[in-house]
Parts: C-alpha cells; sequence; structure tokens
C-alpha cells in the first residue's frame, strides 16, 4: 500500500522526482567514482605488501650480494628503453629477469611482459629493431611496462623480504647507486597518506553536495508535513501508523533518493576503475571498497529523510486538529539560502585556496631527468633524488642539491643548509607538520631515520609543496638537471633525442591547468547541482506557502488583488533571507575551503578572496527574485478559487 501511494504521488511531482533523482545520481556517481580508484590501488598495494617489503632500483651490486639481507622475490637487470606495439611507442624497462610472483623469468624463446596490459599472449613487438613474440601478459604494480628479455641492462631492480632493513639501507649506502628505495611498513606503503587526503579531498565536495541536499528535502518535508498539521490529526485519529503517515509526506523524496543513489553504485564504480586503469597504471577492481561506504551512506539517507517522523510522533490528534495555520515564516527561505551558499561557497573556496597556492617564479624554465651517465655531461643544476621517502612521518620526496644552489631563491624564510644535518622544506611540509626555522624533523632516508634542523623554508612545489632539499650524498647520483636556457623548447627536443625525459616550466603550467580543469568540472558541476536544488526548494516552498494558505490566497484572487501583491510580500521575505543567510555563509565557507584545500596542497585564502565573490553574488540575488517572482505567478495562476474556499 505504501509503495503504491508512493508511485501515485510520484505521478503528480514529476519534476520535483527529476531534480531529487539527478541530485543523488550525481552524488552515487561521484562518491564511488573516488572510492573505486582509491580501493582498487588501496587492494593493489595490500596485495603486494603480503609478497615482500623492501622494493628499490640501484645501480653497481648484483642480486648475490643481496640475499644475505633477505629473500629476494623479483629481480631484473635493466636499461630502460623504447617498445614498439602497434605503431605506438612505449617506454618500458628492458632487461634480463626472474619474478616469483608472478611465476616467469627470461626466456630465449620470446618475451614476458609486466605492467603492460595493451599486449597479450601471442601479440608481437618490437625493440630497438628487433621483433619478439609475448609468451605471457601479466599484471603488476608497476608504473612503468617491464618487459623480460635475455640481455642485461645496468640497472637493477629488486623486491624482496627483507630482514634488516637498515642493515640493507647501510650496505647500499656504501656500495651502491641508489634510485629509488621504498619499505613497506606493516602494510603501509608510501604515498597512501597522499592517496586518502586525495579521497578526502574529492569525497569532501560530494559531502557538501549530499549535506545540503538532505537537510533541504528534510525542511521541504517538515514545511509539507506542518502546511498539513489538520489532515495528519484526522489521520492519526483514524488510526492509521505514525510511520504511514510519515512516509505520505516522505516516501517519494525517500523512494527516488535511494533508487537513484543504488544506480549510480555499480555505475560510478566501473568509471573509477576504468579511469584509474588507463590514466594510471593496470589495477584489479576492488569491489567492497565502496560498497562498505555505501552501506553506511544509504542508511545516513534513510535516517535523516525520516525526520519527519519523530514530527509526526509526537503530535497529539487534539492538538493537530486545533492547530492554526500561521504565517509563513522568513527562517525556512534563511535557512534554504544558507546551506545552498554554504555548500557551493565551500567548493568554490576549497579549488580557489589551490588556485592561490600555485606559483611558477622558478629558477629554472627547462627540468630533465634520466640515466646519470647522461646527466652528467649536461649543464646546469644537478640534483639527486629519492621518492617515496619520509618526514615526521608524512611522504615526502628528497632533492639532494648542492651547498651553493639557484634554489636558495625560492626561500620564503630562514636560509639555505650549510651543513650535513641541516634541510630547507617546502612551504607544504612547513604548514602541515606546523614547522619552523630551527625546528628538527626525522627524516627516513632508505629505511634509516636521521635528524635535520630546519634551515630555510622555500615555496617551491614539487610534490604538492611537500618535498624536502638535502645536502648532496655519494649513495644518491645525480639524476636530475635544471637549466636556465633561452631556449627551452629546443633543449627539450635536443634533450629527449638522447634518451632523458624533459619538460619545460610552460609543459608544467599547462598540465597543472589541466588537472586544476578537472577539479573544476567537478567542482563546478557540484555547484550547478546545488544550484538546482536550491531552485526546486524555492518552487516547494513557494507552493507549499500559497497551498498552506490557499483560502486567504483565493479570497484575494477572488476580490481581484493582482498578482503582484502576493509575490512583492513573498519578496519582502525571501530576498532579506538571501541576503543575510549568503553573507554568513560566506566567512564559515571560507574556513571550510581552506581546510578542503589543505587536503591536497597548502591552499592560501584571505579576506580578499570573500570581496572577489560579492559583485557575481548581486546577479544571484537578482536571478533568484526573478524566478521567485515567475514561481508564484506560476502557482498563484493555477490556484482554483472554487476549490480553495469550498475545502
Amino acid at each position: 500500500m505504501r509503495l503504491k501511494t508512493t508511485l501515485r504521488k510520484l505521478k503528480h511531482e514529476k519534476k520535483a522526482a527529476v531534480v531529487v533523482f539527478i541530485t543523488f545520481l550525481f552524488v552515487s556517481l561521484g562518491v564511488n567514482f573516488t572510492l573505486a580508484g582509491v580501493g582498487s590501488v588501496t587492494k593493489a598495494v595490500s596485495d603486494f605488501t603480503r609478497i615482500g617489503n623492501v622494493e628499490f632500483i640501484v645501480q653497481g651490486v648484483n642480486v648475490e650480494n643481496l640475499t644475505r639481507f633477505g629473500e629476494v622475490v623479483n629481480y631484473l637487470y635493466f636499461n630502460e628503453g623504447r617498445v614498439e606495439f602497434n605503431g605506438k611507442e612505449y617506454t618500458a624497462l628492458i632487461g634480463y629477469g626472474r619474478f616469483d610472483v608472478p611465476k616467469v623469468q627470461s626466456s630465449p624463446e620470446g618475451v614476458y611482459v609486466l605492467a603492460f596490459p595493451e599486449a597479450k599472449r601471442g601479440d608481437k613487438i618490437q625493440i630497438n629493431g628487433k621483433t619478439y613474440t609475448v609468451l605471457g601478459s601479466y599484471y603488476y604494480l608497476m608504473g612503468e611496462p617491464i618487459v623480460l628479455t635475455r640481455e642485461k641492462g645496468s640497472s637493477l631492480y629488486v623486491f624482496m623480504r627483507c630482514n634488516d632493513t637498515e642493515a640493507l639501507s647501510n650496505f647500499l649506502m656504501k656500495h651502491a647507486k641508489v634510485v629509488y628505495f621504498t619499505v613497506y611498513r606493516k602494510g603501509q606503503a608510501p604515498y597512501m597518506d597522499t592517496m586518502r587526503s586525495v579521497e578526502n579531498f574529492a569525497m569532501s565536495f560530494f559531502y557538501l553536495l549530499l549535506g545540503a541536499s538532505l537537510l533541504i528535502i528534510v525542511l521541504i518535508s517538515l514545511t509539507h508535513v506542518r502546511g498539513n498539521t489538520r489532515e495528519v490529526g484526522i489521520l492519526k485519529a483514524l488510526g492509521l501508523p505514525d510511520s504511514f503517515v510519515s512516509f505520505l509526506f516522505i516516501g517519494d523524496y525517500l523512494f527516488i533518493a535511494l533508487l537513484a543513489y543504488l544506480i549510480g553504485i555499480p555505475l560510478g564504480i566501473w568509471l573509477g576503475y576504468a579511469y584509474m586503469n588507463s590514466h594510471f597504471m593496470p589495477l584489479k577492481p576492488n569491489y567492497t571498497y565502496p560498497l562498505g561506504w555505501d552501506v553506511l551512506i544509504v542508511l545516513i539517507i534513510a535516517l535523516i529523510l525520516s525526520l519527519p517522523y519523530v514530527y509526526v510522533s509526537r503530535l497529539k490528534p487534539i492538538e493537530a486538529l486545533r492547530f492554526t495555520p500561521k504565517k509563513s515564516s522568513s527562517l525556512r527561505f534563511f535557512l534554504v539560502f544558507f546551506m545552498v551558499f554554504l555548500a557551493s561557497s565551500s567548493a568554490y573556496f576549497g579549488i580557489r585556496g589551490i588556485e592561490n597556492y600555485l606559483n611558477f617564479n622558478y629558477p629554472f624554465n627547462l627540468w630533465a631527468w634520466g640515466s646519470p651517465s647522461k646527466i652528467t655531461g649536461l649543464p646546469g643544476e644537478k640534483a639527486g633524488y629519492l621518492s617515496g621517502q619520509e618526514v615526521n612521518g608524512i611522504t615526502t620526496e628528497i632533492y639532494f642539491l648542492n651547498y651553493t644552489s639557484s634554489f636558495e631563491k625560492t626561500l620564503i624564510a630562514g636560509r639555505w643548509f650549510k651543513k650535513p644535518d641541516e634541510a630547507v622544506i617546502e612551504f607544504g611540509v612547513a604548514k602541515k607538520l606546523g614547522l619552523k626555522v630551527g625546528d628538527t624533523v626525522r627524516v627516513r632516508l632508505l629505511g634509516e631515520v636521521r635528524t635535520y634542523r630546519v634551515a630555510g623554508i622555500s615555496y617551491m612545489n614539487f610534490y604538492d609543496g611537500r618535498a624536502i632539499f638535502l645536502p648532496k650524498v655519494s649513495f644518491v647520483p645525480d639524476e636530475e638537471v635544471f637549466l636556465k636556457v633561452s631556449n627551452p623548447e629546443e633543449w627539450k627536443e635536443r634533450l629527449t633525442a638522447q634518451g632523458l625525459k624533459a619538460i619545460t616550466v610552460e609543459d608544467l603550467k599547462r598540465q597543472t591547468e589541466n588537472n586544476l580543469k578537472l577539479f573544476k568540472t567537478a567542482v563546478y558541476s557540484v555547484m550547478v547541482v546545488i544550484f538546482l536544488i536550491s531552485l526546486f526548494a524555492l518552487f516547494a516552498l513557494v507552493y507549499l506557502d500559497i497551498e498552506g494558505s490557499e483560502k486567504v490566497y483565493a479570497t484575494l484572487k477572488a476580490i481581484g488583488i493582482p498578482n503582484s501583491h502576493v509575490w512583492r510580500g513573498l519578496l519582502k521575505k525571501a530576498v532579506p533571507s538571501l541576503v543575510t543567510g549568503s553573507l554568513l555563509a560566506l566567512p564559515i565557507s571560507l574556513k571550510l575551503g581552506e581546510y578542503i584545500g589543505d587536503m591536497v596542497v597548502p591552499a592560501k585564502l584571505g579576506p580578499s578572496d570573500i570581496v572577489k565573490v560579492l559583485p557575481p553574488l548581486t546577479g544571484f540575488y537578482a536571478l533568484y527574485a526573478v524566478f521567485l517572482v515567475v514561481i508564484t505567478n506560476r502557482v498563484f495562476n493555477r490556484l482554483d478559487v472554487i476549490k480553495a474556499l469550498r475545502s
């Protein structure tokens, strides 16, 4: 019976149903897209850390030198090169190796490929002009494809179960050149804290939308119930249960919201998995991770949309039958506008804080990296580099520079390091950890913890502002170079032809702008849906206001009072609420937006950012005022005078 009642109501509320459906479908797609991507990475790392606990790339040592520190699970003697497949070229790690997981090793009959989903068994690939048959293609957690051939390279990739990571790191510091070194401690991999931050950043926008939507729908439902208090009293006096009475007013919204969210779950999970698989690295889907959150969100939706039941259950039939409708309050308009501007402004300030942080005033205009032997002969400032390290428990990337460096120009506090135990940190590290010049930091370098004094703070934004600069060490070769040249594009082509990877500052700007476009698309989509929800809320409030006092409005219409008298009265309540609600929401949303932006970079926001949004607000004020006039005229014109006066 309840389902029939809900479906009957939906036939008369098609537009409202469409708005609610689109809103919750959008929320579901966004939430599950984000969770599916993060869940795929989490599952991949979790599976990977069960196999071993140390992964590194070095030069100057052999596998035989490493067995004393534990069991070598996978190894590869490789050189970085080009692989041609189906007319496209791919950069890959090519060389001789043996992998216990998956069970493959170099074979004279052909090649095995890992982390190369494009190539399948039986396909043909070309390496240095030679054609090879793919004997097998396997999944592997690696950003670049791996091709197992019979030729040994100069670099050694190792993944192992290490018994003593500190002893291993000390050995590598003395006898090897370390290109990459990562320790998976207790199943926790580097960059997972960054992944969590990105997850929280993306989810925050959908939480804003979800929260605003639910609160507005609850407000409308309560207004609807209060406007029909006498009807509620009659139904309760007839003995109908409170749950059924409540369902009459909220059942359609609850049904549509849950239906839309459930439809969006599989589609969002598939889109998130496909995006991560095509843009980052081959991954396996993880369905359990998003579904756990989905169960919680569905319960929250059902719980919040059931709040009118509390009002109905506490309402006594006698009080309800004696109820006299009161003049509509401005408070409900204020609450709608406050929620709408709080959610949309927080989303806007979140992305604005990231834009304010970005700074491309670098001491170089060309950045290249690659084989240390090729980097050595180039002009410019050379640097060693290690990713996946830790500073005070958060993931960082380390650049090893000279005691005299052009990066000294980027300091905003302190000085450049002058001693081996001093460091320069980026602004994001300082803000994240609450550090200042003179403080000490604990850096986990190749698994070994070292203490450094903060000599200075830089505005550079390597690794989203969370990198650190240390004095050069002998065991990390120079594999990066920063150049200041007059023709960076020509230099870029020249270095690329030499087998190096190069990027100009203009390229960095374009990449950053493209990444921002993705964020902005999500933010503006959230803001558009919130705007649609606000229009739906205003229409519902005006409709309920006129319906709740339909005899009064029918009398006005019968005696010839013009429509302008009605919408002017509503504007007197709505416009002050609109202005007050939006202005009160701005300072709160500024802080909330800064908190959201800080999840990914050290966001910068101030009072000037509020001033910048004030002129566009006047346009929204006018738009909402016109919409109120239009919908008031529409509802008032459709009012049946005879039917209203007889009711």
